[in-house]
């Protein structure tokens, strides 16, 4: 009898220990559950987060690149501008150069007599002799800031000597003289072997209100 009891308790103890493992089972998968419930949502969260992050990662990327665009544009144009600035220095002195060969002289007729007096040395040079000199009356308008200012003078001369005179008037160093018309006549030459030449140069001067 004594037996049989401690078999029965035996079994009763083990229906409970199995009852207890069941009950362990269904806890451990409960909190198995409960933590896929939790991790899933973190894990979803945790990607989400990183998703966002490298957006940010790859806007950032994106405008550092654009502000190293801007930087090489803005140094090309502070490059540029000392280029055209030294340019412009470069300029305004070869101007200033330019200028200081003009006629002189607030009008045209004073202006004019630079020129007579520059026709007069290449003449003598040439030997020849200048008969007479006029001063057309110049085109002159406001709106330009240089004019040109007109010389017409005659000479008796061989065709050598105008040569000499044509070549020497355009490689003047002065007042940018250029030839504007020559004209050829044999009548009242004055001797053999020679022509009359009309001859009409004109000078540049800046352009002042007299």
């Amino acid at each position: 009898m004594a037996f049989e009891k401690v078999r029965i308790i035996m079994k009763i103890l083990s229906w409970e220990e199995l009852k207890g493992e069941y009950l362990k089972l269904i806890t451990d998968k409960r909190r198995r559950y409960l933590l896929i419930a939790v991790t899933v949502p973190l894990l979803f969260g945790f990607a989400f987060l990183l998703f966002h992050l490298y957006e940010g990662i790859e806007a950032g990327r994106a405008e550092i690149a654009a502000t190293k665009k801007r930087i090489a544009k803005y140094r090309l144009i502070v490059k540029e501008r000392g280029e055209l600035d030294a340019r412009l220095v470069s300029l305004n002195q070869s101007l200033g150069r330019a200028e200081a060969m003009l006629l002189t002289g607030n009008t045209s007729a004073l202006a004019a007599v630079d020129i007579q007096n520059t026709l007069n040395e290449i003449a003598l040079g040439s030997g020849v002799e200048i008969k007479s000199m006029q001063i057309p009356a110049s085109q002159k308008q406001d709106s330009e800031q240089y004019i040109s200012v007109p010389v017409q003078f005659t000479v008796s001369v061989t065709i050598r000597q105008l040569k000499d005179i044509l070549y020497k008037i355009e490689a003047s160093p002065k007042f940018f003289l250029t030839v504007e018309r020559v004209g050829i006549s044999v009548a009242g030459a004055g001797g053999p072997g020679q022509m009359r030449a009309d001859i009409t140069v004109s000078g540049i001067m800046k352009n002042v209100k007299e």
